[in-house]
């Protein structure tokens, strides 16, 4: 069957998903004018995998949330201990999304430093948590 393909690049800087967005809906829209025996079809879109990692992001995020928190709540055996690093995650999250909003794409090396984040912050809160609960039992202090 003849055909022919078209290339459409984005401009540097310009935004994958909105330029993919608005070009599938230009070929909907001009495909209505198209004669009955052409159609068009897209057979390589590489925005597919920035979506997808996109649609992962919360669910993975999610997924390492909960053994995280169990490995703690093991490694310092209370609940009460446990509480500071869970409280330490969202905050470093917020943290990271907020620098990446400023300007940093999605890409393996972002989710690196999201990973980054969250096992620095988790781990510097353990270590201030042990620390915390040896200075009540050496000096007796009441827990405030």
């Amino acid at each position: 069957m003849p055909a022919t393909i078209l290339a459409v690049y984005q401009s540097p800087g310009a935004n994958a998903l909105a330029v993919s967005e608005a070009v599938l809906a230009e070929l909907d829209r001009l495909s209505a004018d198209f004669p009955d025996d052409v159609a068009y079809s897209v057979p390589f879109n590489t925005t597919d995998f920035a979506e997808q990692s996109l649609n992962d992001v919360i669910p993975t995020l999610m997924m390492t949330f909960a053994p995280v928190i169990w490995v703690v709540f093991i490694f310092l055996g209370s609940f009460r201990a446990t509480t500071i690093p869970a409280v330490a995650i969202p905050v470093s999250l917020i943290g990271t999304f907020a620098l990446l909003v400023l300007g940093m794409s999605l890409n393996t090396i972002s989710l690196f430093a999201l990973v980054l984040a969250v096992s620095i912050v988790v781990d510097d809160a353990i270590v201030v948590v042990e620390n915390v609960e040896r200075i009540i039992a050496e000096e007796g202090a009441a827990p405030g």
